[in-house]
């Protein structure tokens, strides 16, 4: 592809959901150590933020609206780094929340 070819909205929002999916199976590998597993719910984030403003550029009328990290790390993530994740979000929520 040369530098003056332009790839369309269309393709640009599925080479995310394809980064999007390769991200999700990574995040679920054993092997990972945890700052390796911290680095891949980053890049999730960063790629849901994209593709969010990729679809808001096309003018779908729904933007792409994932669960908070926290909410799908708990989720996806298992044993060890679920718990670690869990009890920092829980403190998380607590402090920044209004009532004291």
């Amino acid at each position: 592809m040369s530098a003056k070819e332009e790839i369309s909205i269309d393709e640009l929002i599925r080479m995310e959901w394809d980064m999007m999916a390769d991200l999700r199976k990574m995040l679920a590998d054993p092997s990972l150590s945890k700052s390796e597993k911290i680095r891949v719910a980053n890049a999730i984030a960063y790629h849901s933020i994209a593709l969010n403003k990729l679809l808001a550029r096309k003018g779908e009328k729904e933007e792409f609206n994932e669960e908070s990290l926290g909410d799908y790390v708990m989720h996806y993530a298992s044993g060890r780094m679920r718990s670690y994740v869990r009890r920092g979000f829980r403190f998380w929520k607590r402090r920044l929340s209004l009532q004291r």
